[in-house]
């Protein structure tokens, strides 16, 4: 009796599976469907924003802007990252469609919520990703135009945009996914108030020769021409050129430069008039 009651418990469990996995199967073969349907069009988009990436190389002029795309973006591929994470949002998407489409009450409620959640996933991934962007090419442009700049100051400025476009975009991100970030966003800005204070301060402190030089240059060019003899402090010669900064004078020794603001601290005295050196002649 006891293996006879046994093996009904057994039949019975087996038949109660069967009916539900009968029942079950039409969402079985939905969620594999999504699965498939979500594989292949994480496939399809991940080649799309490669090529996307690749496109927007090829349509800047060849030139500075090429190069600085293909130096902020292509060297660092980020577009592969882009296409990684477009490949796996996709496919997660696809994963969660297919679970809920099995009706399992356990995740039912859990999978709603994600639902609701993945596209401000989506919104501050690709912030992020644009803010990273940004920033590389900020630094860039800001490393090749700070020319008057001392390479040092120029590299801090370069890494200060940098890091203050990436924790913007981190803030914006962050933002989109419901998180309060008032406060920090209060700090950020009281820190990098304070950090382009320094950097101005510095930069000010840096270029106050250079801009002496380009200032006093104004006025010594109405007062000097090429052709003229001058001689200022120990310095003597022929000008034979100016420059935004500084006066090229010719002697024995060779072409000595000399910066525009001397002619304003020190005594600088006209010796000849280029037309009285070509009467000489």
């Amino acid at each position: 009796m006891g293996l006879d009651a046994t093996a009904n418990q057994f039949l019975e469990l087996f038949s109660s599976a069967k009916q539900g996995l009968v029942a079950a199967f039409p969402s079985i073969v939905t969620a594999v469907l999504v699965l498939i349907l979500g594989w292949g069009l994480a496939w399809v988009l991940r080649k799309a924003v490669r090529r996307l990436f690749r496109g927007v190389r090829n349509q800047l002029a060849p030139g500075s802007a090429r190069s600085a795309w293909t130096e902020a973006v292509d060297d660092q591929r980020t577009g592969d990252v882009a296409a990684g994470g477009v490949y796996w949002l996709v496919v997660l998407t696809a994963l969660v469609i297919a679970i809920d489409a099995l009706g399992v009450p356990v995740f039912s409620r859990w999978i709603g919520a994600f639902a609701g959640y993945l596209p401000k996933v989506a919104i501050a991934m690709v912030v992020l990703l644009g803010g990273v962007i940004a920033s590389r090419l900020a630094r860039n442009a800001i490393i090749k135009t700070a020319i008057r700049v001392p390479p040092a100051q120029a590299r801090n400025l370069a890494r200060l945009g940098q890091v203050s476009i990436i924790v913007a975009a981190a803030l914006i991100a962050a933002e989109q996914l419901g998180l309060d970030v008032s406060l920090l966003t209060a700090v950020f800005l009281i820190g990098l108030a304070a950090a382009l204070g320094g950097a101005a301060l510095a930069f000010g402190l840096g270029a106050r020769e250079v801009m002496a030089d380009i200032l006093a240059m104004h006025y010594v060019q109405k007062s000097y021409r090429v052709g003229q003899v001058v001689r200022i402090g120990s310095d003597q010669g022929r000008i034979v050129r100016t420059t935004r900064t500084a006066v090229v004078l010719e002697n024995i020794d060779g072409e000595l430069s000399i910066p525009g603001r001397h002619f304003v601290d020190e005594r600088s005295v006209l010796l000849t008039q280029e037309e009285d050196l070509d009467s000489r002649n």
